[in-house]
């Protein structure tokens, strides 16, 4: 059986849970299936720009076909357009329409290639609702459609110009149950078949990075101790309330302790010596920080999966995250492997049970790896997708 996965970026160097996701899952089903990657030339998730020459590659084995982006994106634009448009209540679904095409990435020779291949590719397998990659690819060729939503409670979520994303698959594939019922819940679609799959969790070895990275990447030190957060140093991800949090903290309990945020930077940050911020680093600096971190921070609202989190319960290190995401909370809830707040009272009562307490924080740590280990397996990940794609 031969498989497109369609993603709106993909590659080593790109720093996203849906890319992440979308590579892990593309690399495993390449043992069972012919797989292909059908993605944009662009790094930058803000601007789109075209980074990554088009055309044909291979990343560890896996076929990667690149195709330009139409045209950048003006985030001042966009985000006026977006403010005014969930302001209004009223909206028309041609505003809805406006926002998704602005939202992008555009790109008339990836769609192009979908429509003409069509009958080349058993299944297409689409990564994330929300951009127009998925948006206009899968109703392009919905009648071999698998979606992968990453979905979460986020205002455009609700629009409704993506029912048709949620009707028209062949299949579904949630990674979560929290994502399954928010999912069925706003847009009424238990008829299409569908399966929770999840994701599994990755050793640095194991890890897609080269061997000669991983050999010569140099150490990053970072003073102790430090709280740990990986990924987009993002509004969307909660990094300005951490931050605002998190100095507040520093200042009211007069501490010693550190903050430091492993990803590319897309806000300001606080100018101050106790937060850190290098930038995108290698898996094996990642991973040497986690193995220091007292604890790592998820401040983000919007979650459908977070590897993150997951990461950390695998080496053994607490958690502490937004409270507002129903995931993040369940996971919390059901692995007693971190602690979970939505107010600032309830970020520094947090921090100050886990601080001073080690004991508490190795057992928090060892309740995760075993949650992980139970649940996370990709093993079990493999042939739940395996199973779902074959009956599709």
């Amino acid at each position: 059986m031969r498989i497109a996965f369609v993603v709106q970026r993909y590659g080593e160097e790109v720093n996203g849970g849906a890319e992440l996701l979308c590579r892990q899952v593309a690399e495993r089903m390449h043992k069972y299936f012919s797989v292909e990657v059908l993605t944009t030339c662009a790094l930058d998730y803000l601007t789109w720009e075209n980074y990554f020459p088009a055309g044909a590659t291979t990343i560890n084995g896996i076929p990667v076909h690149r195709f330009p982006t139409d045209c950048s994106r003006d985030m001042h634009a966009f985000n006026r357009f977006a403010k005014k448009l969930f302001a209004n209540p009223q909206r028309s679904l041609v505003d809805e329409l406006a926002w998704i095409r602005l939202q992008g990435p555009t790109s008339s020779a990836l769609l192009a290639y979908i429509k003409e291949h069509e009958e080349t590719y058993h299944l297409f397998i689409f990564v994330t609702y929300s951009y127009l990659t998925t948006f206009l690819g899968l109703q392009l060729v919905s009648r071999k459609s698998v979606l992968i939503p990453t979905a979460h409670d986020e205002p455009h979520f609700y629009l409704d110009a993506y029912r048709p994303i949620f009707h028209l698959p062949q299949g579904i594939c949630y990674n979560t149950e929290e994502e399954r019922r928010l999912v069925q819940r706003q847009w009424q679609n238990t008829h299409i078949p569908w399966c929770v799959a999840g994701a599994g969790v990755i050793t640095t070895t194991a890890d897609s990075s080269s061997e000669s990275e991983e050999a010569t990447a140099v150490p990053l030190t970072f003073p102790q101790p430090y709280i740990l957060y990986v990924g987009r140093i993002d509004l969307m991800k909660g990094c300005q309330e951490l931050s605002a949090f998190f100095l507040r903290y520093l200042e009211e309990r007069q501490v010693e302790l550190n903050l430091v945020l492993l990803g590319k930077q897309a806000m300001d940050m606080p100018k101050h010596p106790g937060i850190l911020a290098p930038g995108f680093v290698s898996s094996a600096q990642k991973q040497a920080a986690l193995q220091g971190a007292m604890l790592v921070v998820n401040p983000s609202q919007y979650e459908s999966l977070s590897f993150m989190v997951l990461e950390a319960w695998q080496a053994g290190i607490p958690v502490l995250v937004n409270g507002r995401s129903e995931v993040l909370a369940e996971h919390c809830l059901n692995s007693n492997g971190g602690l979970y707040y939505s107010s600032y009272d309830e970020f520094a009562y947090c921090l100050d049970l886990l601080y001073p307490n080690q004991e508490v924080r190795s057992a928090m740590g060892k309740q995760g790896q075993h949650y992980v280990a139970e649940h996370y397996s990709w093993d079990t990940i493999e042939k739940t997708y395996v199973d779902f794609l074959l009956s599709v």
